[in-house]
């Protein structure tokens, strides 16, 4: 049983840990920051803001989160869990802030500000965020990765809405057409853009101090960077019944294939054992009756290194699914709205779809999270509905708010719902089918699909959008998800 503090040390790690995830909400504010950005680029910056494409911004940031969670595990065997976490705070909050002068100055360097500097602390913070509640609450891994991704989907809720009230508070339409997008020339709104970046600055520095302040390493996270895990204990654990004096044929729970030995929730032998007191006392010893206590309650999967699990072909299904999902939901990050601007010339009604848009993300996260937790759905059947809607709702996107601006609303929330499963299904798939000894690095390695789609859209996206158009960027996605359930369709799961 866990005492009062270290139930009230679990609470506060675990609402930490979601407080910390706040820059993660970059991705969902900035398709309406970047509306402004792109517009004050194009009139307010200086002549060298020329230097640069804006897609790179967000390319790079999704790019770049990726090599953040290999780096996460390098900080922590050097400065432990929690201080890799309070390293990422840092980084994160020196990009935001010095972002508000270098985006006066060039569209690249606010590129790596944004997308390197970012994309890597969000990478450690996701990592640093996700080991804590698994490990704190092994039981409820789903719904704790889905609440944590989401609180700070959640949050971008609020700072869309302040974002636009500051930047363009009179609802001000777009007056400048250059190709395929539209811009904002006026000088009231493009001045307000750099202290606009500051406020979501300061936002996101606040709430990942108070995060970090609450939190606590789980158990099975020594605070010392040299710490053993409770994986290693189980192992030792194991060992030493296997061959403690007075055993025989003893499995992980310590119970006799020959007797009626049976440890207690103490770690004790029940009375009717068959000499077992020496295999009491090396348990004792090992691991405090607590440890012991979890090893009983927890089903720990066989943990796949990542030189095995690349050799799966449910690892490269898992892979395309977050391609598939990820280059949706990065042509809806930066263009639901200049797209929709071209259409629907009320920028606080966009502003509401992308105040939507978190909202359905973390609902789906917490939806998928629960069935998975409960068992009503599988990993597999999770992927095959994500990448039904994302193809269905893609294959009308160019379509809807040439309809109604209602129905494109729908549309981009159905999108959201489907996106936001990227960020639930994918680290709980590297824990449950590959195991917790190398989740860091498995969740990594799936999570380079990221980084393939950030460095394709910087590369392809635009000269694809002016040769081809809207129509058939947005129908890439469609087929793309198509092809991608064919993939799983054909995959056992079951490894």
């Amino acid at each position: 049983m866990k005492t009062p503090k270290e139930k009230y040390e679990k609470y506060c790690s675990i609402i930490g840990a979601h407080l910390a995830m706040a820059p993660l909400s970059f991705l969902w504010i900035y398709g309406n920051l970047s509306a402004y950005m792109d517009s004050y680029f194009h009139f307010s910056c200086s002549p060298k803001c020329t230097d640069s494409d804006t897609q790179w911004i967000v390319s790079l940031y999704l790019t770049f989160m990726c090599p953040g969670i290999f780096l996460k595990r390098l900080l922590e065997k050097r400065l432990g869990l929690k201080w890799a976490g309070i390293v990422a705070m840092v980084t994160c909050a020196l990009a935001l802030f010095g972002s508000a002068w270098v985006l006066q100055q060039s569209v690249a360097w606010t590129a790596v500000l944004y997308g390197v500097l970012l994309g890597h602390s969000v990478g450690v913070t996701l990592s640093v965020s996700f080991q804590i509640v698994t490990n704190w609450a092994p039981d409820k891994a789903a719904i704790l990765v889905a609440t944590s991704s989401g609180a700070a989907t959640g949050l971008s809720i609020i700072e869309n809405q302040l974002i636009t009230a500051y930047v363009n508070p009179r609802n001000l339409k777009p007056t400048s057409y250059i190709g395929p997008r539209t811009f904002f020339s006026q000088a009231e709104i493009l001045n307000r853009v750099p202290m606009a970046v500051i406020i979501y600055a300061a936002i996101t520095l606040f709430l990942q101090v108070v995060g970090y302040s609450l939190i606590k390493n789980p158990p099975s996270v020594s605070s010392e960077p040299s710490g053993k895990s409770d994986r290693s204990k189980v192992k030792i654990l194991e060992d030493t019944l296997e061959n403690a004096p007075g055993t025989n044929n003893q499995n992980q729970y310590g119970s006799n294939n020959g007797s009626n030995d049976i440890l207690d929730s103490h770690g004790s032998s029940q009375p009717g054992s068959n000499g077992s007191g020496p295999a009491d006392h090396a348990i004792m010893n090992i691991a405090e009756k607590e440890v012991v206590t979890d090893i009983q309650a927890r089903d720990v999967p066989k943990s796949w290194k990542p030189s095995e699990a690349i050799k799966t072909p449910v690892f490269y299904s898992l892979f395309m699914f977050g391609i598939s999902i990820a280059y949706g939901l990065t042509l809806k990050a930066n263009y639901y709205k200049q797209f929709a601007l071209l259409y629907i010339h009320n920028d606080n009604y966009l502003t509401l779809v992308g105040t939507l848009i978190p909202v359905m993300s973390t609902s789906s996260r917490i939806l998928f999270g629960t069935c998975l937790d409960k068992g009503l759905v599988d990993i597999k059947d999770a992927v095959l509905v994500a990448l039904a809607i994302n193809s269905v709702m893609s294959a009308f996107w160019y379509i809807a708010p040439q309809i109604d601006a209602i129905f494109y609303m729908i549309l981009v929330l159905f999108l959201a719902l489907t996106q936001g499963t990227f960020f639930v299904v994918l680290p709980t798939a590297a824990f449950r089918i590959f195991g917790p000894d190398y989740f860091s690095n498995n969740y990594g390695l799936l999570y380079t699909s990221l980084s393939i789609v950030g460095i394709f859209t910087a590369l392809f996206v635009t000269p694809v959008l002016h040769t081809l158009g809207w129509f058939w960027l947005f129908t890439s996605v469609s087929i793309l998800s198509l092809v991608t359930i064919i993939m799983v369709v054909a995959t056992n799961f079951n490894i």
